[in-house]
Order: structure tokens, then C-alpha cells, then sequence
């Protein structure tokens, strides 16, 4: 049986149209997202440092702020492909439930780098007052 490993522009299509459509449940949906491009152990980093390491402890950085935010909109632009990966940039529409932020806009890229046909870490920079 032949296989082929999916091209760094096939990876960063199909995570743009992943988050294309909005999810009734983050996490079960991006449970496909994962298997199918994501490294087991991939890297997650957030913009204030913050490193998550593989599905379990991204999984409960999506619980925690699903519990924390409402986002009302959530606007993709990208791909823009590069030889070791790609970056999508997200304009997000978001509040924090308990009233400890007011109803924002952000900017935030998302940077991915792509090794043997999985993505291994995914970078997101804020563009945020308070970062």
C-alpha cells in the first residue's frame, strides 16, 4: 500500500477551511483537524509563552477558555505558505464571561510549521494591549 504525506499547501487549505466553520463544540470538532495534520505531541505556544505539549494539555487550554470566552466571530485570512510551514491570521469577536474583559476585537496569527507532513508546533502572536 502506498501513502503520500499531504504538502505543507494541502495542510494549511484544509486547517483554513476547518476554521472556516464554526463549531457547536471546539474540541470534538477539532478532534478531526488533529488526527489528521497534527504530530502526536505537537507543540502549542501562546503569545504570552505559555507552551502546551500534545492533544491532553492542548485540549484542556480549548476547555478553559471556552469555559472563559465567548467569541461571536471568528474571521480566517491565509493561507500564507512558506517552505517549513504556514501562518492563517484570525480576527476574533470575543468577551469574557465573567465580565473581567469587555466585548473586544484581537488580531492574532497563527504561525505552523510543518515537518514529514504534520504540523509539529503551531505559534499564535497577539496583537492586544495587554500582552
Amino acid at each position: 500500500m502506498t501513502t503520500t504525506t499531504a504538502t505543507i499547501t494541502e495542510i494549511a487549505n484544509d486547517l483554513v477551511a476547518h476554521c472556516s466553520t464554526p463549531p457547536a463544540d471546539n474540541i470534538a470538532y477539532d478532534n478531526a483537524i488533529w488526527d489528521k495534520h497534527f504530530a502526536e505531541g505537537w507543540i502549542s505556544i501562546e503569545g504570552n509563552g505559555k507552551t502546551y505539549r500534545g492533544r491532553e494539555e492542548v485540549t484542556a487550554k480549548y476547555k478553559e477558555w471556552e469555559e472563559g470566552v465567548t467569541c461571536h466571530s471568528c474571521k480566517v485570512e491565509g493561507p500564507f505558505v512558506g517552505q517549513s510551514g504556514f501562518s492563517v491570521i484570525f480576527d476574533l469577536d470575543m468577551e469574557c464571561k465573567n465580565g473581567s474583559f469587555p466585548r473586544m476585537t484581537m488580531k492574532e496569527v497563527a504561525n505552523y510549521t510543518v515537518e514529514g507532513g504534520k504540523i509539529t508546533k503551531e505559534e499564535f502572536c497577539y496583537q492586544c494591549p495587554d500582552c
